[in-house]
């Protein structure tokens, strides 16, 4: 199966995700060439028959450079409302992030749940380790014991995986997943806070002040 290109938000190859929650992880994992985190600064919507792109504009935090990213977000017709934390409803991989990505962002998420007093906080790093670790899985074919050359994009992910072979593993993905509650009791602890944070999407929207929209994904995130 040939390699897709690698996207990198610029204007002729705009980043397709599923989500505004896989946005924030794309942007979580790629990093300024200095190696400083991008911050997203604004945000402007264009809409194209069933697809809207996103163009995010962000400031490293390290250095100060400044670029716009830009997400192609496909539109079709689903159930309403969509959980607000949900990064991808289909059985389709990811074509943003790579299975050694999403293999970071769950040991990321899970990691970081000793750190984090709040049951709200824990149980939305749950959600995200779970859905991240959903994300890495639909790389794998069924007789798959490590991930597919297709499903790793880069020198780094390559050399990753060929480091800790162990680590990326369908059945070490399989048993961290059995370890994590199951996704509808974690939504069903979340269920205060994903009304809160619906409430204040919903508001923002009428208003007309998505420049803003990025804050609300901070909840829960450091």
């Amino acid at each position: 199966m040939p390699q897709p290109p690698r996207p990198d938000g610029a204007p002729d190859n705009p980043v397709p995700v599923h989500s505004v929650q896989e946005e924030y992880f794309y942007l979580m994992v790629r990093r300024c060439a200095c190696g400083g985190p991008w911050a997203p600064t604004g945000q402007t919507v264009e809409r194209s028959g069933d697809r809207i792109v996103h163009h995010v504009p962000v400031r490293c935090a390290a250095c100060g450079q400044e670029r716009v990213v830009r997400f192609a977000l496909e539109a079709p017709a689903r159930r309403d409302p969509a959980p607000v934390r949900e990064i991808n409803p289909t059985a389709e991989p990811s074509r943003a992030l790579d299975a050694a990505e999403w293999m970071d962002l769950a040991r990321f998420y899970l990691e970081r749940i000793e750190r984090l007093k709040e049951p709200t906080e824990r149980t939305q790093s749950l959600l995200d380790a779970r859905g991240c670790l959903g994300e890495a899985l639909k790389f794998y074919g069924p007789g798959d014991g490590g991930p597919p050359p297709e499903a790793l994009w880069s020198e780094q992910s390559r050399a990753k995986v060929a480091d800790r072979p162990d680590t990326y593993r369908r059945a070490t993905l399989e048993a961290m997943l059995a370890k994590v509650p199951p996704e509808e009791r974690l939504r069903q602890a979340d269920a205060p806070e994903e009304r809160e944070l619906r409430k204040a999407l919903q508001e923002t929207a009428r208003r007309r002040v998505g420049r803003r929209w990025w804050e609300f994904w901070k909840r829960g995130k450091n």
